[in-house]
This record gives structure tokens, sequence and C-alpha cells, in this order.
């Protein structure tokens, strides 16, 4: 169950950094948007930026799925729970606001993967110490 869990985070993981640049490549669309706009300076200097944060967290929540999966070391459970967890929360955050479409379609199968392999890991914990 440890190589099913393992190649779950991996690809997770991958799908996390393809999420975060396929929305960084839709920074110029938004520029564009926002310049025909009348926003107030800070808003229209902010959002981009907003924009950017949410394909940079997505890496950031990448990196210790990927690096479970290469090394898969003893606090794996609780790491993976918690990005799992942060992925749920990503999900349900943009559900709310843009409803189903592909990127919340991945998010959601993200954040089930990663709980699923987070039990995966914690049930041959289990099996371990009995």
């Amino acid at each position: 169950m440890k190589g099913v869990a393992r190649t779950i985070l991996g690809v997770c993981s991958v799908l996390l950094v393809g999420t975060a640049y396929y929305h960084s490549t839709g920074l110029a669309g938004l520029e564009e948007a926002i310049s025909d706009t009348s926003l107030p300076t800070f808003l229209a200097k902010g959002i981009p930026i907003l924009w950017l944060f949410f394909s940079w967290h997505l890496i950031v929540v990448s990196v210790p799925l990927l690096w479970l999966a290469v090394r898969l070391p003893n606090w794996s459970v609780p790491v993976a729970l918690f990005c799992g967890v942060v992925v749920l929360g990503d999900f349900m955050w943009v559900f709310s606001v843009a409803g189903w479409f592909p990127g919340t379609i991945v998010l959601a199968a993200v954040a089930a993967g990663i709980l699923m392999a987070s039990i995966m890991l914690k049930g041959d914990a289990n099996a371990d110490t009995t």
C-alpha cells in the first residue's frame, strides 16, 4: 500500500504544479482586463499579485507532497493530512467563488487523492505496530 500511496502523492504533486502553471498563464489576460477599469491603483496592482500568489501557494503545497512521494519519512501521515486539508480548503474557496470548472475538479481530485493516500499510509503505520 505504501507504493500506491507514494504514487498518488507524486501524481497529486505534479497536478498541483501543472495547475499552478496553467493558472499563472492567465495573468496577462487579467492585467489586460484590469487596465480597462477605473479601479484604484492599490487594487489594480494588488489583484495580479493575489492571482500569482495562488499559483505560488499551489507550488508550495506540492513540494512536501513530492518529498513524501520520494522519501516517505516517518512523519508522512500528518504532513499529507495537512496538505490534503489545505487543498480541500482551496477547493472549497475556489468553488464558492467560481463554481465547477476544470480547475475546481482538479483541486477536488487532488484533495481526495491526498486524503486517500494519508489513510493508506496511516493504515500501513497501524499494521506495522501490531
